[in-house]
């Protein structure tokens, strides 16, 4: 039998008739005119009851977000008294915030520079009874007050324009999971549906709870559960770090679609829903109905045009369209295992991934510091990610990735098993390469070993490969295969008119092939009058 291969020409073909197909129901949709913007609106360090000092969080916040709240452990008016007296842990985080406040705001004020880094004051509520939430506040100034009630908490959250984000929403009550009934939309307009604490959409969705003390995930706690009760909330992610290092990877990520980047813009996009959680990579994720954006509620009509436009940082495995918790719509780019096509005309991501070294068991603990260079040759960089994990804690090493030319990154960081989150002692970044089969990729590194790695394109887009830094327990490299466009880049619009003559929501959730996954806002249909 002979091996088929689907060539550009042919999938452009595809495209076409496709595209034909989608025109003929009458869709015609654009990309968003607002821009994407990254950030961290729940994370914690020593200011408090966490590791890290403020400055550092600060640095490591302004090297790779957009916007940034630091939310210092502040109150817990029904805190248990706990066996060997933990609790204190609790208590004395709570003093270390109170002594801080005005140097908490002055960090906030003096980092804020609008159009390129957007610094938030806040603050984190515990309650055993309604839940935690933290207050993001939308100026300069807020005070710090020990609410005793969540009706206190909302009524200066009312007064001062501030938000009110619900957390790790899917403990059950009374376990410092969400009591709905207290949650008010409009000052909480989205929830945190991904943390380190895991996967709040769903008690089958990947991503289960089962770091902490308050057991798994609850049903009626979960989002698909609030959404099927009629609220109106979207979504985020952030991270609930606790070693200090917002945006860390893995943790949760919160996207916006905004104007401008600045806390007017920022807090109009999350007033308005405009957001969109993620869980690991920076996945893009475009989605609208009849023309509107993810968070806005339409009057009831019965044809609804749908136009959803990903781009990943992977292999995409699949896309769901989702209404009222029910997948209505599937797609799949093409089946990562396949190895054509290869269309160059576009940047292919290349992600390099470094770390591991001796396990645990082999009490052989220590920190790996990285540095080298990532070169090519007849091709050049076009964009460049970090995936900086927030393991292990250090006061002073620094991740970084600085573009010297179109042709050259520098790359220092430091990996270690040691407080490694889900014990994935790596780091990694991920280059969209623009090049032909003929290019090269060179990584010389100059710590922890001295060595070099060619590979031309051609070969990545075949296989991965592994390098080893040293003998059996020392650090690699790994440089992963190629994802092309067609695997990484989904765009497409269908109509749906099976919905209801009741309130119906729709959203879109992404899961690619490495495990990172994205959710939107729904979108919601209001029922027919």
């Amino acid at each position: 039998m002979k091996k088929f291969k689907l060539t550009c020409m042919a999938l452009c073909l595809m495209c076409l008739i496709i595209s034909n197909c989608q025109t003929k129901t009458g869709i015609n949709m654009k990309p968003t005119t607002k821009k994407l913007y990254w950030g961290d609106l729940h994370n914690h360090n020593a200011v408090g009851y966490a590791k890290g000092s403020l400055e550092r969080s600060y640095d490591i916040a302004q090297s790779h977000l957009d916007f940034y709240c630091f939310t210092p452990h502040s109150m817990w008016p029904d805190m248990p008294i706990m066996p060997q007296n933990k609790h204190m842990k609790w208590v004395n985080g709570f003093e270390v915030t109170r002594k801080n406040w005005d140097n908490i705001k002055e960090m906030a004020n003096s980092t804020y520079k609008p159009g390129k880094f957007v610094p938030f004051i806040g603050y984190e509520f515990h309650s055993s009874e309604w839940g935690d939430s933290h207050l993001v506040f939308p100026g300069s100034d807020a005070k710090l007050i020990s609410f005793k009630t969540i009706d206190e908490l909302h009524k200066y959250a009312r007064e001062t324009g501030a938000l009110v984000i619900p957390h790790h929403p899917g403990y059950k009550q009374d376990w410092r999971g969400q009591n709905w009934a207290s949650v008010d939309t409009s000052l909480s307009p989205v929830v945190e549906i991904f943390s380190e604490h895991g996967n709040a959409e769903s008690i089958l969705s990947p991503g289960r709870y089962i770091r902490h003390s308050m057991s798994g995930r609850y049903y009626p706690n979960t989002l698909q559960a609030f959404w099927s009760t009629g609220h109106v909330a979207g979504v985020i992610g952030s991270t609930d770090d606790h070693l200090g290092f917002p945006g860390a990877y893995g943790e949760g990520l919160a996207a916006v679609w905004a104007d401008t980047l600045t806390r007017e813009g920022i807090i109009e996009a999350i007033k308005a829903r405009r957001t969109y959680g993620v869980s690991a990579d920076r996945i893009l994720l475009d989605f609208q109905l009849n023309g509107h954006y993810m968070g806005e509620i339409l009057d009831y009509t019965n044809s609804r045009d749908l136009y959803v436009n990903v781009e990943g940082k992977g292999v995409i495995d699949r896309i769901e369209v989702l209404r009222n918790n029910q997948v209505i719509h599937r797609e799949h780019p093409i089946d990562s295992n396949i190895q054509e096509p290869q269309c160059w005309d576009e940047p292919v991501l290349l992600r390099i991934e470094f770390g591991w070294g001796p396990w645990g068991d082999l009490s052989m603990a220590r920190i790996c510091d990285w540095d080298f260079d990532v070169l090519t040759n007849n091709a050049d960089i076009v964009d460049a990610t970090p995936c900086w994990q927030s393991g292990p804690f250090d006061e002073n090493r620094r991740n970084k990735l600085l573009q010297i030319d179109k042709n050259k990154y520098h790359v220092q960081s430091y990996t270690s098993r040691k407080q490694a989150f889900e014990e994935h002692a790596a780091n990694s970044v991920v280059l969209a390469i623009q090049g032909k089969p003929e290019s090269v990729v060179k990584i010389k590194l100059k710590e922890p070993a001295e060595m070099e790695i060619t590979k031309t394109l051609a070969e990545l887009a075949k296989s991965n490969d592994i390098f080893f830094t040293g003998p059996f327990t020392s650090e690699s490299v790994m440089i992963h295969r190629l994802a092309f466009s067609d695997q990484y880049k989904k765009t497409f619009q269908f109509t749906d008119t099976d919905g209801s003559d009741k309130q119906d929501w729709y959203y879109v959730r992404v899961i690619q092939s490495n495990g990172s996954m994205a959710w939107s806002s729904p979108i919601w249909i209001q029922g027919k009058p």
